[in-house]
């Protein structure tokens, strides 16, 4: 099941990140633009944080590491009724373990990205291929492969990730 969120995101290969972008503008001319290294971030200004800033509601985000490139080559699906790219089980499993191990995270969203990959993977644990898990996930890190399966076990039996 979704949770509520403020933004979407979508990924792009470089080579697609123009088109993205000019898209996703001219459909909503009124959101600011930011481009960063790594995404180009969507702001409406009609909708401030706390603090008064533009919120995020769309992050073109572009692959920075190698599971994201492997990721938009070999583990995505295209929804027969809309036509739209999405990731598979794996791909989306994995995304969040790497937001959720990554040491530059915010905590409260690392808190997030724990929960959303609890129900991706309780909602999908016999569909889930472990092989195909384990070699995208060891792409994160060294030891990902290995990790990625005890994390599953630990949502599957609701146990904390450690």
């Amino acid at each position: 099941m979704p949770r509520a969120t403020q933004d979407v995101d979508i990924m792009v290969p470089y080579s697609q990140k123009e088109k993205a972008v000019k898209a996703i503008a001219e459909r909503w001319p009124m959101l600011e633009k930011r481009s960063l290294s790594q995404v180009v971030r969507f702001m409406d200004p009609g909708d401030p944080d706390e603090s008064g800033n533009p919120k995020p509601v769309i992050d073109v985000m572009l692959p920075w590491s190698e599971f994201q490139k492997t990721i938009l080559l070999n583990h995505v699906l295209i929804d027969p009724e809309s036509g739209n790219r999405i990731p598979t089980i794996e791909a989306a499993i994995v995304s969040k373990y790497a937001a959720l191990i990554s040491p530059h995270r915010n905590i409260d969203k690392r808190e997030y990205d724990a929960g959303d990959m609890r129900r991706i993977i309780k909602a999908n644990s016999t569909r889930v291929d472990l092989d195909q898990l384990s070699s995208l996930a060891a792409q994160v890190w060294e030891g990902g492969g290995a990790e990625i399966v005890k994390y599953l076990e630990l949502a599957l039996a609701d146990k904390p990730f450690s």
